[in-house]
Parts: structure tokens; sequence; C-alpha cells
């Protein structure tokens, strides 16, 4: 019995005997002429010679041919390490990840891309590995042989200086495997009701039912989007009626600079590509952070989403990750959602792409460079230009300097410009003028019980700071309290402002938890700067002059010129405190949690972007409100049956209070279940209600000589939705306002659709 170029593999199995038994038993063949032979070695006991230390060790060994048609494969032995193995025998163990040719055993889900379990040890054979003899292992054997008996019965597995395995670099390059990312920025604070910050990954994304970062955003409590209409227009977020400045978006530690107004247009910020949105609800500041996706697969990665719906409502999403591409990872996604909007009359579109390359040349670091642009469209009798668009551009260098010690160095740069296809002549006047940079340096330590982060930017463009530095650090003091602050430095035009945050949680005792949050200072106010209007021909000046020298009659200096009217100069700092503080208590799945809010702001402002751009900048005042959140199992209903509920209660509002309801809710009864061992079924379902009374915006009828405040009406949705996920494709249905309520709206005059059904799918696949 000679098997050519064997796949041979060893996984640890119980202890045993002291001596060694064989077993063969038939191996699933290839089609017609595959034959298999599994051989079981049950070594243990003390073996003389060895020395102390030596755990009895056994292996289970399987060997296949190849096909019959004689594929050209090596073959290849897999071996994982047992907890007390001797030193020397446990040295000689190191992972070398390869490709399996032929012989592939396990699903895929234990494979993995390559076959490779957590732990196992891949070895190629060119050379033999195994060769007859009484011993299993001896220094110099090597461990298949043509024409030698496979295995015989042996009385040792391992002497000192022998080596189990051959040397790693014996390995083809080619063939290693490797999944590699820059390293990751420390974020220690615990996401959670107590700790005011609210978290997806790459699977809680994909489970939500949002269609858009601003529909995720929120589902966080006390989060309100605005939106001036259906997809593709102008749309942001609140919290407690506070926007510019203090609603600021991250994506990988570089701050969004917001380029139509103070704060981002959400409708140009897309929701591919990421690995994890992160999301703290401080007292004075909604601060959202975009996390890239990460490598975690020696496969490439795809992630198609398509859907469709009512009012001809599309959606596609398209991700393409590969883990080793020109030097490191490459990343490719697209984005695009697309309406005909309520009544099919209001036609509308967002749509982009994303690249990213990641050039790794170190194990502790790398260059990362990437862009993004995104494309938003829609109605100009509303909103002009008719289609404007986003870039981003970014690069950092991340390194890991010493364990647990990371640095970064990065630029960003955004703009945003028009179609001039589609746009009309002048449109450019309406948005920004020039492009926003910044340029920063990132440190953070993390050292388990405490963390620290410092950062400086230098930051260049119109309408938003100059510069900023912050530092940033928490601590966990034993298993009782933790506690994070931050203090963040604002320089802009010769003045400056600073900001102080911090935080207080305790661990449950006897269910219940304390904590405490409290947030003050001075933050810049990013302001909308509008291109500058074009010059007019001089030959149309020339022919203008004439004509009033003429009508004038000599009476020029009988007429004092007209003064020029002063442009107000916009504030560029704000002040706020804020303060929340609660309990929480939690027993199994049952929690309810309670706690006070208070603002007070100095001044309230609008968004700047172009449904409210012409409101007004009105005094603050102090606002203290409640805020009450809990989930309560329905287990001995139905397993997997829950009630959810988040509500805000605030004082009754003064007329200028802008962005924030006096009451926010959403209640939702859901259902979610895992199926069978494999664990392939998983199903989602929601039906809730979500709404908030009326409230003021910064901007009535823009026909009015003064535009001051308006007030929209109590806006109120009844939503379902139903997810399945077989193995790894997710099956949705989402439902929104089936009541048909008929006046929702955000702004006066932009009511958004009546309903909308939407069904699709969401498919991962590897390789």
């Amino acid at each position: 019995m000679t098997p050519r170029n064997a796949d041979l593999r060893v996984r640890p199995s119980a202890r045993c005997a002291t001596r060694a038994g064989t077993a063969l038993r038939p191996v699933r063949p290839w089609p017609r002429r595959l034959w298999g032979l599994t051989l079981s070695l049950l070594v243990g006991g003390a073996v003389s010679g060895v020395g102390p230390g030596v755990v009895p060790l056994a292996a289970q060994v399987q060997i296949q041919s190849p096909p019959p048609a004689g594929n050209a494969a090596s073959a290849q032995v897999r071996a994982a390490p047992v907890r007390g193995l001797h030193p020397i025998a446990r040295g000689a163990l190191t992972p070398v990840p390869t490709r399996i040719p032929f012989g592939q055993s396990g699903t895929p889900a234990q494979r993995g891309a390559t076959g490779v379990q957590p732990g196992e040890v891949i070895l190629h054979s060119r050379d033999t590995i195994v060769q007859s003899g009484d011993t299993i292992v001896q220094a110099g054997d090597t461990i298949v042989q043509a024409g030698d008996t496979i295995v015989q019965a042996a009385d040792t597995i391992v002497q000192n200086g022998d080596t189990i395995v051959v040397p790693a670099d014996t390995v083809p390059e080619e063939d290693r495997v490797e999944v590699r990312n820059l390293p990751t920025f420390p974020r220690p604070v615990p996401p959670g009701w107590q700790t005011g910050v609210w978290e997806w990954d790459r699977e809680g994304i994909q489970a939500s039912r949002a269609m858009t970062l601003a529909e995720l955003l929120e589902q966080v409590p006390g989060v309100l989007a605005l939106r001036s209409g259906d997809y593709g227009n102008p749309t942001t977020v609140v919290s407690t009626g506070l926007g510019p400045g203090r609603v600021r978006i991250f994506v990988d530690g570089a701050e969004l600079a917001p380029l139509d107004g103070g704060v981002v247009d959400l409708s140009r910020v897309g929701l591919v590509g990421l690995d994890r949105v992160r999301v703290e609800r401080r007292p004075g500041e909604l601060r959202i952070e975009l996390l890239g996706l990460q490598m975690v697969d020696p496969r490439a990665y795809s992630l198609l989403e398509v859907g469709t719906g009512d009012l001809q409502t599309n959606i596609f999403r398209g991700t393409f990750a590969h883990p080793d591409a020109l030097g490191g990872n490459v990343l490719l996604a697209l984005d695009r959602v697309d309406t005909d909007g309520p009544v099919r009359e209001e036609p509308g579109a967002a749509y982009g792409v994303l690249f990213r390359h990641t050039l790794l040349r170190s194990d502790r670091g790398g260059v990362s460079w990437g862009v993004r642009r995104m494309t938003s469209r829609r109605t100009p009798e509303f909103f002009q230009p008719e289609d404007v668009n986003r870039t981003d551009w970014t690069v950092r260098a991340r390194y890991e300097l010493w364990d647990e010690v990371i640095s970064e160095a990065f630029y960003h740069r955004s703009s945003v410009g028009v179609n001039t296809d589609r746009d009309g002549e002048g449109a450019d006047t309406l948005i920004t003028a020039d492009a926003r940079s910044q340029a920063g340096l990132r440190m953070a330590v993390d050292r388990g019980s405490w963390w620290a982060e410092a950062e400086l930017r230098r930051q260049g463009g119109p309408g938003w700071p100059e510069d900023a530095q912050a530092f940033r650090g928490g601590v966990l003091l034993g298993e009782w309290v933790g506690a994070a602050a931050g203090v963040e430095r604002q320089g802009w035009n010769g003045a400056s402002g600073v900001n102080m945050h911090g935080r207080i949680w305790s661990s449950p005792i006897l269910g219940i938890t304390l904590f405490a949050e409290a947030e003050s200072g001075r933050r810049a106010i990013p302001g909308f700067v509008p291109a500058p209007i074009p010059e007019e021909d001089p030959e149309e000046e020339d022919d203008d002059e004439t004509t009033d020298e003429t009508e004038d009659n000599g009476d020029e200096d009988d007429e004092e010129p007209d003064e020029e009217p002063e442009v107000a100069v916009p504030p560029r700092f704000g002040e706020m405190t804020g303060i929340r503080a609660g309990a929480e208590f939690r027993r199994g799945e049952l929690f309810v949690g309670a706690a006070l809010l208070s603002v007070d702001p100095d001044s309230l402002h609008p968004t700047g972007l172009p449904m409210d751009r012409g409101g007004l900048s009105m005094p603050g005042g102090r606002r203290t409100g409640v805020e009450i959140s809990g989930r309560l199992p329905l287990t001995p209903i139905l397993d997997g049956l829950s009630l959810h509920w988040d509500t805000q209660l605030w004082e009754q509002a003064p007329q200028d209070w802008r962005y924030t309801p006096d009451r926010t809710w959403d209640v939702r009864l859901r259902y979610h279940n895992v199926f069978f061992e494999t664990r392939n079924l998983e199903v989602w379902t929601d039906v809730g209600m979500r709404g908030r009374d009326g409230m003021t915006v910064p901007l009535a009828d823009p026909d009015q000589v003064d535009p001051v405040m308006a007030t929209v009406p109590l806006n109120q949705s009844w939503y379902g939705r139903i997810q399945v996920r077989v193995v790894s494709a997710k099956i949705f249905v989402h439902w929104d306002n089936f009541t048909f309520r008929d006046n929702n709206q955000d702004f006066p005059g932009r009511i958004l659709p009546q309903t909308r059904a939407m069904y699709g799918v969401k498919w991962t696949l590897w390789n």
C-alpha cells in the first residue's frame, strides 16, 4: 500500500493507554476509484527519556489519496498542540496556514477558507513526512515515503531534541494565507444604555431594519431624524435640539467636515463598507463613529443587498473585500437607493462608490488610502442644485510602536460639486465655496484596566475650526466601577473653546447599576460658506453705466450713495452644560432604566442645510426631562418574544426651542430566535410604533418677509419587519406607516411618504 501525495491530518484526541493501538476505517471515496484510509493512534503515559512535564497525547491521523486522474497535489499534515505538552514538542508546533488542494473534510464553517481550524498546524510534505519505524517521530525522520508502511505501533511519541514538524520556511510563500488589518484603536467604554453608547457590528447592521444611516441612527433613543423629503433629499439627525458643532461624524478617526451647512448631510453618507457603527449620545454632543470593514477571514468576502418596493423604491448595495491583494487588502463597495417619492411625484436618489486599499508590509502596521464619492439627486423645484456630489479622500499610516501602543498620522479632504450637465447656471453658488481638509496625529495606549488617547488636528477651509487638540482616557477600578473622561480644545481665528466631558458607572449590585454623566464647555459652530457670486460681464456693466448716466440728468451730486448693509458675522463658539444621571435594573432578559436629563445651551442654531438655511439663531436656556427604557421578556408566551420601549419626556419648551418635542417614543413587540444546532435558521420580527409630539423648527414659510419659526404637527408611524436568515442569506420584508397616516412631516410642506413596503435579500458570500 503506497498512497501517493497523501493528505495527512493530525488532531488531538482523548488521553489514552501507554501502548499504541491502530484502527482502520474507510474514508468517503471520491467518485469512481478514490479510496481512503484512516489510522487512529492512541499513545500516552510517561515515556522514559522524554523527561518531566510530558502530558499524554493522542492524535487521529487521516490519510486520503488524490483522484485517479493523478492531480499533482502535495500531502499536508495538521497537528494541534495539547495543553501541557512538553516544551520541546510544543515549541515545534508553528502555525503555518496553507491551502488544501484535495481531500478536504469537515463543513465549510469548520474549515474556514482553507480547511484550517483554530489552533491547527499545517505542513507540506513535498519531502517525505513519516518513515516506518518503532517510534512515531524521531530527529531527522520524515513522515511518509513511497513504499514504506504508513505507521507502526510505537512505544514513544517524542524524544528530547526531536521535532514534530518541518521548519516553517519549507512552506511555499505563495501558499501562505494571512489575515491582516491595520491596528485598531481602543474603544473600552462598553456599549450600553447606562453608558449612553450604542453600537452595531457588521452582523448588527445587516440584522437591523435600517435602509440608510439616518434610519439606523434614529433607533438610538432621543435621536431625531430630520428629513426634508424622501430618499435623496437633505437629511440629518439631532439630539436634545443640538445641531452644528455638537452632531459630529468620524470615519476611522477622521472627522467628516460639514459642507452643506453646520452638520453633515446624511443623504451623502453611505451605509456600505462598514464594520461597526458606534454612537455616543452625550449630554452635549452626539458623536457618531463609522469604522471601516475589517478582514476576518482569508477568503474573499462579498455582500449583496437588493430590494424593491412601493413608490418604485429600489435599493442595491454591493461590497467586495479581498484580504490578500496588491500587497495588502482591497475593499470596493457600491451603494444606491432611489425612489419616485411621495405620490410618485418627487423622484430622488442617493448613490455612490467606496474604494480602499491597505498596504501592509509588517504585522505592526501599514498605510491605507481610500476615496468615497456619494451623489444625492432631488427634485429641483424644492432644492437647488439638483445633483450634488460629495467626495472624501483619506490617507493614513498606522503603526503599533510597542505592545498596546498605537500611533497614526492621517490626512482627510472633503469637497462638494454639482453635475453641470443637469444643473443650471449659478447653481454652484448654493454649495460650499471651498474644500475642507484636516491633517492629524493620534496615539493611544490600552492596558486593559486603563486606556488613554491623544489627538492633534490641523484643519483648513472656511466655515469650521482651524485646529483641535483632544485627550481622552478611562479606567476600570477592579470589578466595581468604570470611568471615562475627555477634554477637547478648538481654535478658530484667534479665539478658542474648551469642552470637557466625563462619565462614571458602577458594576451591577443585586442587578442595579448606577451611572452619571456631565458635559460642559465651549464648542465651535461650523457654518455654511456659499461660493462667491460670479462676476458680471464687463461689457454688460458698461452698457448699464451708460444707461444710468443718460437717465441721471446731472443730479448725481444731489444724491447720497446707498450704504451697503452690514453682514452679520455668525457666532464661532457656543457654550453648553448638560447632565444625565440615573439607574438601571437587569435580571436575565428583564431590563428597566430611568435617567434625569438637563441641558443648558447659551444659543440654538439651525442645521444650516437647505431646508432651514434661512433660519435664525436664537437664545437658549435650561430644559430638563426624563428618559425611560426597558425590555420585558415574554418567554412564557413564546420563546424569543419580548416587549421593548424607549421614551423621553421633557418639560414644555419655549416657543423658540427648536427640534425638541415634548415627547418622543418607540414601543415595539419583537421576536428573535435561532433554530437548530447548526444555527442556520434565524428569525427577526418587529411590530411597533414610533412617534413624537409636534415641534418647532427654525424656518417657516420662505415666502414670508421675516421667516423665524414654524411648528410641524405630530409625527407617528406604525411599522413592521420580518427578516429570516438561512445560512448566510437574509430575506426581509419591511413596512413603514402601515396605518396610512397622511400628514407626517419634519419641515413645513415637505410631506413624507404615506406608506412604503419593501422586500429583498441580503446575502453574504465567502470566496
